[in-house]
């Protein structure tokens, strides 16, 4: 069995895979520069136990921040670029709040970052960050059920 966020994160992976300002470039905890642009990273953030009381006594309610980064190289304008990923990735995740998962209760945007352009390229290359909070459950024995 896998951990309930490990399934979330490959779930929200699976949702973001296919977009068209992003094809297939969509990773997991990308460490390396990215290489073809414009692309995606998807990022655990923190995975607290919830204010929420439990649903039932043998569950908890824990909330997940997943941090989806949008990167682009454009000589366009880096910020429309930017929002144009960002609707698409709203969307996706929007699509169904619980992300498809049954332990799901609420995938919810937080909020976006400023972009952050870097200026020594020939070609702007810039990032901006959607945050996500998931509210999953699971059991109070395992974190995989």
């Amino acid at each position: 069995m896998t951990h309930r966020a490990e399934t979330i994160l490959e779930t929200v992976k699976t949702l973001l895979t296919g977009l068209t300002t992003t094809g297939i470039r969509v990773e997991r905890a990308r460490v390396w520069p990215v290489d073809e642009l414009p692309a995606l990273s998807i990022f655990k953030s923190d995975d607290l136990r919830s204010d929420e009381e439990e649903t039932l006594d043998d569950q908890f309610t824990r909330d997940l921040t997943i941090n989806v980064q949008a990167y682009v190289a454009t000589v366009d304008n880096v910020e429309t670029v930017l929002n144009a990923i960002a609707a698409e990735v709203f969307a996706a995740m929007s699509a169904d709040n619980t992300l498809g998962l049954g332990f799901v209760f609420n995938a919810l945007l937080i909020g976006e970052t400023e972009p952050i352009i870097e200026r020594t390229q020939d070609i702007p290359i810039a990032t901006m960050t959607s945050g996500w909070l998931v509210s999953y459950q699971h059991s109070k024995t395992s974190a995989e059920s």
